[in-house]
């Protein structure tokens, strides 16, 4: 599947609001029901097809601009040193096109009317316009020519006899007067401008190359410049039996619009002309001391090694925002998809040897709900990076919205398994779904009538049993997060056991 446009119209400039800091998701036993069916019998029906077969090589689909964002770097957590500060500057280039083809997906969506719609495909033509990349997140307001020394500048009609007179201006009169902004907002607004200069001015960017399509950050509720590596739960002995095992990559996704950290833990008798499959953890924030567990197993010889690699937002972003992560596994799940199967799993397998036939995904809650979506949609993409997946707790009711006309999050979708059985006969993918006997209760003010989140795992299960497949139900003696890592443990040693 290749990339599509990007959502959103670009802004002319993009206004900051505060990260509501919610807390973390309802994250992460022993009664035990297996439902291993036989596959079904051989189907006539010819509109069914087999789901393609992993490839010995996945083909990566990244742009040029995301292959030149995309960077190992040194792994930083519990450290007390300041985030290093980063600065590209770039064209944002869209066709007319582009443009036009994105208002049709708005319009789709509902995003639009149609007299909306309308007006702006009329008006669209081809433009393109500087930018900068401020720690993953464009700046997409006025940069200044690369020769600029912080001396005279001229806007249009405006002359400013310094930088610091602009910064002046746009502290006290543009932000707050004409773009409506609030103290804080404009405050981070400032200093990200601030940023810019200082790395033009003292030749301290990088040179990267055109953005083609239009650009549309998922998130416009982030301060680059913030510090969020206090926000990640770990324990600091746990983190220490693993770091030196891990390399940490930044990697740029453009049809989001968002810098994600990833995680590799190589495993203890690692050997680079090995391979080896992948264990691959969303929510990575709440990760790391799994992490060390599952190193752990793996050192002692109770499972076989394998490639643990855990996703998050970049370091500037809160991961435990609930708000800011339903952007991601709800509202741009596809998007997610997307960027996991033809851009993340394809750049790994560049840099490690991996084995995808038989490499897991694993998410869960809001994660849950993506590896529910990724699961079902897995069919409709050449790149195969994974033949199993674990669908723990997925928080289904975040998907309904009983007061829209319009069912914005395809819940739908979901309650069908987004169409897979009709395309498909049986399961062609392994699948241990799994729950907390308790958790029930943990959020029963969010349901609003609809399944409760074993209600919705049983059913999920029963869907998947009735078309017969490698399906695995199990539900831990525990509430919505805590048998997580007894699940990934086990998991580990039944999925990779030591040969």
């Amino acid at each position: 599947m290749r990339k599509r446009a990007l959502s959103i119209v670009c802004t002319a400039a993009v206004v900051l609001a505060s990260c509501a800091n919610t807390g973390g998701s309802a994250d992460a036993g022993r009664n035990e029901t297996s439902a291993s069916a036989s596959s079904a019998a051989d189907s006539t029906q010819n509109e069914k097809t087999s789901a393609p077969a992993s490839p010995a090589k996945l083909e990566n689909k990244m742009t040029e601009f995301e292959r030149s964002c995309a960077e190992k770097r040194p792994f930083i957590l519990g450290e007390s040193s300041e985030l290093p500060v980063e600065v590209g500057l770039f064209r944002i280039c869209t066709s007319k096109e582009e443009k036009i083809a994105n208002y049709d997906k708005m319009l789709e969506k509902h995003m639009i009317d149609k007299e909306y719609y309308d007006e702006c495909a009329a008006d669209a033509e081809d433009s393109e316009f500087e930018a900068a990349l401020i720690n993953g997140v464009v700046y997409d307001f006025f940069v200044p020519e690369k020769d600029y020394d912080g001396g005279k500048l001229e806007l249009g009609e405006d002359t400013f006899e310094s930088d610091d007179e602009y910064f002046a201006y746009l502290s006290d009169t543009y932000c707050p007067e004409i773009l409506g902004m609030t103290p804080y907002d404009t405050k981070v607004f400032v200093e990200r401008t601030k940023v810019l200069f200082d790395a033009v001015e003292n030749n301290n960017y990088t040179e990267l190359p055109d953005m083609h399509g239009v650009y549309s950050p998922v998130l416009y509720d982030t301060d680059p410049l913030y510090d969020h590596r206090s926000d990640w739960t770990y324990e600091q002995e746990k983190l220490g039996s693993i770091k030196d095992r891990i390399e940490e990559y930044s990697i740029y996704d453009q049809q989001m619009g968002v810098q994600f950290t990833v995680d590799v833990t190589l495993p203890p008798e690692y050997d680079k002309d090995k391979t080896y499959p992948v264990f691959f953890l969303t929510d990575g924030v709440w990760r790391l001391n799994d992490l060390a567990d599952l190193y752990k197993i793996m050192e002692q010889g109770e499972a076989e090694d394998v490639l643990l690699v855990s996703l998050s937002y970049d370091y500037s972003i809160n991961n435990t925002d609930d708000h800011i992560r339903s952007q991601l596994f709800i509202d741009n799940r596809d998007m997610l998809l997307d960027f996991v199967t033809d851009d993340l799993m394809p750049y790994l397998c560049e840099n490690y040897s991996i084995d995808c036939v038989n490499s897991t995904l694993f998410g869960h809650s809001m994660g849950g709900v993506f590896s529910h979506y990724a699961l079902c949609n897995s069919d409709k993409y050449e790149n195969q990076p994974f033949g199993k997946y674990i669908i723990g707790s997925p928080a289904l009711f975040n998907l309904y919205n009983d007061n829209a006309e319009y069912d914005f999050h395809d819940a739908a979708g979901a309650e069908t398994d987004y169409g897979y059985f009709d395309r498909h006969d049986a399961l062609e993918k392994q699948v241990f779904l799994c729950g907390g006997s308790e958790e029930d209760p943990d959020y029963a003010d969010k349901y609003s009538g609809h399944d409760s989140l074993l209600e919705g795992l049983a059913k999920m299960n029963d869907r998947f049993a009735s078309h017969g497949g490698d399906i695995t139900y199990k539900l831990y003696e525990s509430h919505h997060y805590q048998y997580i890592p007894e699940m990934l443990a086990e998991y580990l040693k039944t999925t990779y056991p030591k040969k």
